[in-house]
């Protein structure tokens, strides 16, 4: 899945896992590619990923290596997706990755990924199967898992949670109490014996060691605890643990696999209810997902979108309503266990600041979020830089809420005020109403209400069509 808070990870990570004749799957090796770099500069980075300006290389690992990294260090949830590909099929695609060790060739973050070079290496496999035709001008990685099940190589599916989804399992289990001790045991020198004076049932007290347990690695992994500290702290609580004896596993939330997710370009088709017009729209985005839309087989938060286009036709008029270059969002609820930060920028034209006209518009904010998958809310401090007509800067405050309702149903409320230089504030409330009928299309009404100078109205109702 996306690495929450990484705009360069938010579209997720495809690899190879090549079994061996061990019984574990753990023992099996990976198979990656991927760019290789060591910059720090974010605008830099994306320059060069965008345009070609990193190598790339193959590389081979232990897949418990991989696990460790992408699902315990990154907290990334991972789905297995067991190939049909026989024997000779794997030896042959073996031998080519082989030939490839200490290769490079030119990365580029679209199209030329991690996800095409796995298309690439399993046509090698079965040369019979064309899973590049599926791609056009980019390749995304849950879109790679509906080209593998569409050639008919999928037999089975798994899921592996990540450290930090198992850690939420356990608060949703353990009482206040119980989340209290699992703090004191992972941040204390103590051998658990302090859950002897707590009211705990057993099953509990096992949870509570177990969290503790998977808390202290964790914290370890991040680099927040010494080698020594982490040994003997997690040698002490597992021994409790141990002699506890066996009970309950926790109960992990299934979550959606990707390829159940909407598809990743969209057109969009709504009438608009303006204060002077009514026009209709004609939207287009090449990728990828935002908070409006059904999180479904996505990061639940996670907002990313490229040159998302909306163009309204009223009459004989056509205007460009909005051009987004980029906008990213990362809404990352805070835990008894983690305190991440939420964060949102956009940067694009918008004719959402009077007299009918475009103007350019970058935002970038940061706040914190509650709640879960299912329903969560969040304030952002967003300081904002207008050029255009009626150009100006500004600091604005924004609260919302999400709610996913099941079978693809989403809400979602915001509101905001922008308190502008030039002595003139913007409020705006935003409510959205989205059911999605398959990856393939679903339906969208929102309401808008914007005030700064005049107040204006907007309702949108229509269908979003996913390729």
């Amino acid at each position: 899945s996306a690495h929450i808070n990484s705009p360069a990870s938010m579209f997720g990570h495809t690899f190879l896992r090549i079994d061996s004749k061990m019984e574990s799957k753990l023992m099996s090796y990976a198979i990656n590619y991927a760019a290789h770099t060591d910059e720090t500069n974010g605008l830099l980075f994306a320059y060069k990923g965008l345009f070609g300006g990193y190598y790339g290389f193959y590389s081979m690992l232990p897949y418990y290596e991989k696990l460790k990294e992408y699902r315990d260090s990154e907290s990334r949830d991972v789905w297995e997706y067991d190939l049909n590909l026989t024997p000779d099929e794997v030896m042959a695609m073996v031998r080519h990755i082989w030939e490839l060790q200490r290769i490079n060739s030119w990365y580029y973050f679209f199209d030329e990924n991690c996800s095409y070079h796995m298309l690439w290496l399993t046509e090698i496999a079965r040369p019979s199967v064309h899973l590049r035709d599926h791609f056009f001008y980019y390749v995304i990685p849950p879109d790679t898992v509906r080209a593998f099940e569409e050639e008919a190589l999928v037999e089975a599916k798994h899921f592996r949670p990540s450290k930090r989804t198992q850690l939420l399992a356990y608060e949703r289990h353990l009482s206040p109490q119980g989340i209290s001790a699992v703090k004191a045991l992972s941040t204390t020198e103590t051998n658990g014996a302090e859950l002897d004076t707590l009211t705990l049932s057993k099953q509990e007290h096992r949870f509570a060691l177990e969290a503790a347990a998977e808390l202290v690695e964790y914290q370890y992994i991040e680099g927040k605890m010494a080698k020594e500290v982490y040994a003997a702290r997690y040698y002490e609580l597992l021994s409790r643990r141990a002699a506890l004896g066996s009970g309950e596993l926790v109960a992990v939330s299934p979550k959606a696999n990707p390829d159940r997710a909407h598809h990743s370009a969209r057109i969009a088709l709504s009438q608009g209810w303006f204060e002077d017009r009514s026009p209709l729209l004609i939207g287009w985005r090449p990728a990828f997902h935002d908070l409006d839309e059904d999180d479904t087989g996505h990061l639940s938060g996670a907002q990313i979108e490229f040159l998302d286009t909306l163009i309204g036709v009223d009459h004989d008029k056509v205007t460009l309503e909005k051009l987004t270059v980029l906008s990213l969002a990362s809404i990352a609820p805070v835990s008894h266990f983690f305190k991440p930060f939420s964060w949102r920028m956009k940067s694009g034209w918008d004719r959402e600041y009077g007299g009918d006209r475009l103007s350019f518009v970058t935002r970038v904010g940061a706040g914190a979020s509650l709640g879960d998958e299912g329903m969560y809310g969040y304030v952002l401090s967003e300081p904002e830089v207008r050029f255009g007509f009626n150009a100006d800067v500004g600091l604005g405050f924004s609260a919302g809420a999400a709610i996913n309702w099941g079978n693809r149903m989403k809400s979602h409320i915001e509101a905001g005020h922008i308190f502008y230089l030039d002595g003139s504030d913007r409020s705006r409330v935003m409510v959205s109403q989205g059911w999605q009928w398959s990856p393939l299309g679903g339906v969208q009404c929102s309401y808008e209400g914007i005030d700064q100078d005049y107040r204006e109205d907007r309702f949108k109702l229509g269908v979003n069509l996913y390729f």
